[in-house]
């Protein structure tokens, strides 16, 4: 059974973004912690299997005031799968410029694959998937494109080297084999 820990990425007391994160990770049979993203400092996420940084309400400095407690996945070598705010902030630790309001997505969308890979297994070639957001990072060196969409270009990344995923949508809403497929890489 893996031990999974999710970042609350929110501030602290707000759940609505961990809360279904937490209850897939569980049904799919792993254990989970939460945390919030203050904590990433003080915890040691080498004793979890792998991590999951949730999203956040919509907010113009999330990326930026977060930065200092996220310098860790650098050199952090088990699965993490950031989500939303998770992916922003990874990319731009990355080298990802960010890109504000200019590829906005509010709602369903339909997303395709650009490259297989294990996070996207038993998922079709276009999907449906629940998007909040005005921000968005390009594709910072390193990372392969997975997953793409008409509004936004990097849907879903992966770093080249190491189990390194974040996507832009939310898949605690529809798309529950992706958190599935991660808790299969972290076992």
């Amino acid at each position: 059974m893996a031990k999974i820990v999710i970042v609350n990425n929110a501030e602290p007391g707000i759940n609505e973004f961990v809360a279904p994160i937490d209850d897939l990770v569980k049904a799919a049979g792993s254990s989970s912690k939460c945390i919030e993203y203050a904590e990433c400092l003080s915890i040691d996420l080498n004793d979890f299997d792998g991590v999951i940084l949730s999203g956040s309400p919509q907010g113009d400095d999330i990326v930026e005031h977060h930065l200092p407690y996220f310098r860790w996945i650098k050199e952090y070598e088990k699965p993490v799968l950031g989500i939303c705010a998770g992916h922003h902030i990874t990319g731009f630790l990355y080298g990802s410029k960010l890109l504000r309001s200019e590829e906005p997505e509010m709602g369903d969308f339909k997303v395709f694959k650009t490259t297989e890979d294990p996070i996207l297994r038993h998922m079709p070639e276009t999907f449906r998937v629940k998007q909040m957001h005005n921000d968005s990072v390009t594709l910072p060196a390193g990372f392969e494109l997975l997953a793409s969409s008409k509004t936004c270009f990097n849907q879903l990344m992966k770093h080249k080297q190491k189990p390194l995923y974040t996507c832009q949508f939310h898949p605690e809403y529809y798309n529950h084999q992706l958190i599935q497929n991660f808790k299969s890489l972290c076992e």
